[in-house]
Order: structure tokens, then sequence, then C-alpha cells
């Protein structure tokens, strides 16, 4: 969900040293005495912004609402990866500055291909991708000019018997802690007529190119491709078939046979220990969702399922599980003759400061599907579930919303 931006809120929250900078480095006079306003008076900066041509106060407020997005804890974090990424450590500097907002406008004033960077990754770890494929381990994945250009031609290529698609840019992004090789396509869209204020004030109508978004996750130690994109699964490999040829060097897309599914039986043992290093401040782990898949019966039907919910709370633990018990004590059918067909677990972080417990709530199904996505909490999760044995063969390669 991205953040509403507030122009007001964010001129309070960034100091004012950096907002005349980004004013001076613009060659934009907005005629403030930046000495006589507080750090917290707004008025006088908005008011200014307001009195300058449209164009130009839209192009202050979206670059604004940019750094906005960045200005929250996984928005700074997304900067320091990047900046690891190239041997940059930020970690004392941020560390003295005042909040978000000025380590955000920081980057974005200092470091502009830093901070459009972050903005990818900061995005990409809110998304659930909705496409995934086992493709080969660690394939070598091209992220030079010519393979993106080659990748945005096939995409081109591909748009264009759909209307749409006249041009295509691409971005190489690499990710660590796991490896990631991330690519954003943007393709353009097919024109369209919108409704519109123009700089007098007059409504029409005027027409808009804009472009859509597609995202490739090349994941080398799993040997997965996720994708983030429109379309019903053809649609969607038929573009991961694109990625495979022009990145990673394959003939094609290959097929579903190396799909690894999960394995959600462990859940059924309620006294299953959900082992976690300390070093990854994992208080505890519940099982609150699952859904018993029955077998198949001549004599009462096919597709029988219950899904049982309930929550653990610090007096009684392991609710779920005694729930199951109490309802299905006289149950005809033996726990061992039941599939877990879809499970939800919640994790709970220890708490940072005087904040209260992060928590991670997703859900998990049979054969391949999941809703995690990508940010730092779940890796974590994504690499428990591959130690406890749910995601098969140490592969945390099913790990997306299922498309």
């Amino acid at each position: 969900m991205y953040r509403q931006y507030s122009p007001r809120t964010f001129i309070r929250r960034v100091p004012n040293v950096q907002i005349a900078q980004y004013f001076t480095d613009r060659g934009t006079n907005i005629d403030i005495d930046w000495g006589n306003i507080g750090e917290t008076e707004d008025a006088p900066v908005f008011d200014a912004i307001e009195r300058l041509p449209v164009d130009l106060a839209r192009r202050i407020h979206s670059e604004f609402a940019q750094v906005h997005e960045l200005a929250c804890g996984k928005g700074v974090a997304a900067i320091l990866e990047e900046a690891s990424l190239w041997n940059m450590d930020w970690s004392e500097q941020f560390a003295a500055m005042s909040n978000d907002y000025e380590r955000a406008m920081w980057t974005f004033l200092r470091e502009p291909q830093r901070f459009e960077a972050a903005g990818a990754f900061h995005e990409m770890d809110r998304l659930s991708f909705s496409w995934h494929r086992f493709v080969g381990h660690r394939l070598e994945s091209q992220s030079d000019e010519e393979a993106c250009e080659a990748l945005g031609s096939a995409l081109t290529a591909h748009y264009r018997r759909q209307g749409r698609g006249r041009h295509c840019h691409v971005d190489p992004y690499r990710r660590s802690d796991p490896e990631r090789y991330c690519f954003f396509a943007y393709p353009e869209d097919a024109a369209q007529n919108e409704l519109a204020y123009d700089d007098t004030g007059n409504f029409h109508k005027r027409p808009r190119q804009s472009a859509f978004e597609v995202i490739f996750i090349y994941r080398p130690e799993e040997g997965v491709v996720d994708l983030y994109a429109r379309g019903d699964k053809k649609e969607k490999a038929a573009l991961a078939e694109l990625f495979c040829v022009n990145i990673l060097g394959l003939t094609g897309l290959p097929d579903e046979s190396g799909r690894e599914p999960f394995n959600l039986a462990v859940l059924k043992d309620p006294s299953f220990a959900f082992r976690t290093d300390p070093c990854d401040q994992v208080q505890s782990v519940d099982v609150r969702l699952l859904r018993l898949d029955l077998p198949f019966d001549r004599e009462k039907g096919a597709g029988r399922r219950i899904t049982f919910e309930a929550r653990s709370t610090p007096k009684v633990s392991k609710a779920l599980h005694a729930l199951i018990r109490e309802a299905t004590g006289a149950f005809p059918v033996a726990m061992s003759d039941i599939q877990i067909g879809r499970a939800k677990l919640c994790f709970t972080f220890s708490p940072v400061g005087n904040r209260s417990p992060k928590t991670l709530t997703f859900e998990v199904g049979y054969p391949d599907t999941c809703t995690l996505k990508d940010d730092p909490h779940d890796q974590i999760a994504r690499k428990y579930l591959c130690e406890w044995g749910i995601a098969r063969n140490g592969s945390a390669a099913r790990l997306a919303e299922a498309g």
C-alpha cells in the first residue's frame, strides 16, 4: 500500500536546509528567507510553490512524493541495501540525522542513482509475485545494455499484438541476502483519454500515453523466476519465456516438471517445534488456519474440505490444534489420511526499542502457493519454510502468490 503524500507534512518533516538545497540545485527561486522561518513552519514554502507555474509545481510535488515514499523504516533499509552493493556504508551518517525524511532527502539530493534503485527495491518488497517457475540453478544472468534492449524489443513485439507496447524501457538491478537479479520493464500502454484541467483551469479530455510495469526476478540459488505482470497464466508464461531466452540464455521456458510442492503435513503435529536462530529475532510462530482436505469417499462425494481457524493467546497456546481435536474427536477419518491443503502462519518478531512487536501473517497452499512478499521479514519466513521441511528440497522456489 502506497503512503499518502501530504505536501505540508512533507515540508515540516524535511530540514529547511535540504529543501533550500533542492531549489538551489534546480535553479528555482521561490523567494524564501530561510534564516527567518522555523523548521516546522510550512506555510511560506507551500505558498511559494503554489505561486510557481503549474507544470513546475507539479514536478516539485512529484519529486517530493518520491522522497516521501522512501521516508520510512523499510525505505531507508532499501537505501542502505543499495548503498552496500556499491561498498558504501551510510549507517553512521544516517544515525546522526533527525528522521527518515532527512535520510531519504539526503539520498535523493546526493545519490540520485542509489535513490532510484532503492525506490525499485522498496516497491518490489511490497508486491506479491503472481507467477513463478523453476528454470535452473545458478544460471548466468545477463544485465548489460544489449541484453536489456533485447528483452525490451521482445516485450515490444509481444505487446504490439495487443495494440500497445510501442516502446519498452528495462532497468536491471541486483539485490543480495539472498542474491536476486531483478528487471523492471516499462512497456508503453494503449492510449487513453483522461478528464483533466489545463493550466488555465479549463476542463477537458486529453490523451494520455502511460507505461505499465512488468517485473522479473531470478533467484539463482533457488533456480526460480518470479514474475509480476497483468494477464492470465498463459500470458505470464509467454512473458517469462522472453525473459528466459533474452536474459538467462535458455532456449525456452522449462516445463513445470521441476516444480517442488510444499509439504504441509508437518503442520498437523501440534508438537512440531518451529526452531529459529536467535539472530533472526523470531519471538513465536503460530499456526492460525488449517484447511483439511478429506480423502475421496464414493458414498459421500469429492472435494470435501474443512477449514479451522483460531488464534493462540499468552494463556492458550496451540489454540488451533486444540480446536481441531475438539471438533474431530469422534471424526471417522484418521488425521494420517487427511491432507493439509492450506495453512496460515503468523510470525511475531521481537520488538525493537519501544515499538510494538512486528507480526507477519501469510498463507501457504499445496502444491506451491504462498502470499509472502520480498521484504526482510518475508525473507526470514522463506528461510524457515525451507529449514522446517515445508518448502521441499531446501527450496523457497514456490514462495509466491498463485496467479
